[in-house]
C-alpha cells in the first residue's frame, strides 16, 4: 500500500515537472519570437478580468484559457498571438482538452467578406470539430466554378463556407492564390470572420520555425484578402 502510494506520488510529481518544463519551453520560444518581430509579450490573460482584446474566432468560449498572449504590429498589420486551451465536448459525447496556437491578423478592407474556413487534411481533425458544431450552416464547398484548382491544394485542404457564399469565396481565393497556400500553408488551418484572419496550429511541439510559418502565411493571406476584396 505504502509502496503503491509512493509510486503514485512519484509519477504525479514527474508529470507535473514535465508539464511545467513544456509550458516554460513554450513561454520561452513565444516570448523570444514576439521580441524578435516587435510584439509585446504579456503572458497569461484572464478573459473575465484582464484588460486586453480577446482573440475570437471559433475557439472563443466562456471557459477558454489563454496564455503566452502577445500583441503589436508587424509592418502596418495588427497581429496578436495566443496559446489557447479549452475543455470541449467531442463528437462522441466525451470531454476533451484541446489546444490551439493562434495568430490573428486584422484586415483593412471594408468590403463584406464571407465567413470561411480552410482546413488542413491529413491530421487529427478533432480540434476543429467544434467549428462545424458552432457553425452548422458552413460546409465544404466544391471548387472549380470558374477554373480548375491544383491538386496540391485539393489534396491538402478543404475550403468551407455557407453554400450561398461559395462563388464569392472562389473569387476571393482563386486557383493561383490557392496554389500558393497549397505549397506553403499545410499543416496550418485558417478562419476569416468579421475582418480578422486567424491562423491555427494544433501542434503540441512549438518551434520558432512554426511561428515564422504562421506569421508569413498570415501576412501574405491578409494582404491578399485586402487586395482581392476590392476586386470581387
Amino acid at each position: 500500500m505504502i509502496n503503491s502510494l509512493k509510486a503514485t506520488i512519484k509519477l504525479t510529481a514527474y508529470n507535473i515537472h514535465k508539464i511545467f518544463n513544456k509550458s516554460r519551453n513554450r513561454r520561452h520560444i513565444i516570448s523570444k519570437f514576439a521580441e524578435k518581430i516587435g510584439l509585446v509579450y504579456i503572458g497569461y490573460v484572464n478573459q473575465n478580468s484582464d484588460e486586453h482584446r480577446i482573440i475570437r474566432g471559433f475557439t472563443v468560449s466562456q471557459s477558454h484559457q489563454d496564455d503566452n498572449y502577445c500583441v503589436g504590429t508587424v509592418g502596418d498589420r495588427n497581429v496578436t498571438i495566443v496559446d489557447r486551451s479549452d475543455t470541449v465536448w467531442n463528437n462522441s459525447g466525451k470531454i476533451e482538452v484541446q489546444n490551439w496556437t493562434i495568430m490573428a491578423f486584422d484586415l483593412k478592407t471594408k468590403q463584406d467578406l464571407p465567413h470561411f474556413f480552410i482546413g488542413a487534411k491529413g491530421h487529427d481533425d478533432k480540434p476543429y470539430d467544434i467549428f462545424f458544431r458552432t457553425f452548422p450552416t458552413i460546409h465544404q464547398i466544391h471548387l472549380g466554378t470558374f477554373e480548375n484548382y491544383g491538386m496540391d491544394f485539393i489534396i491538402r485542404f478543404k475550403m468551407c463556407a455557407r453554400p450561398n457564399m461559395a462563388i464569392k469565396l472562389e473569387r476571393l481565393i482563386p486557383a493561383n492564390s490557392a496554389r500558393v497556400l497549397g505549397a506553403h500553408l499545410w499543416p496550418l488551418s485558417v478562419e476569416q470572420n468579421e475582418h480578422v484572419l486567424y491562423i491555427y496550429s494544433t501542434s503540441q511541439h512549438i518551434t520558432t520555425s512554426l511561428l515564422e510559418k504562421m506569421l508569413q502565411n498570415g501576412l501574405w493571406l491578409a494582404a491578399h484578402l485586402d487586395n482581392q476584396a476590392e476586386l470581387v
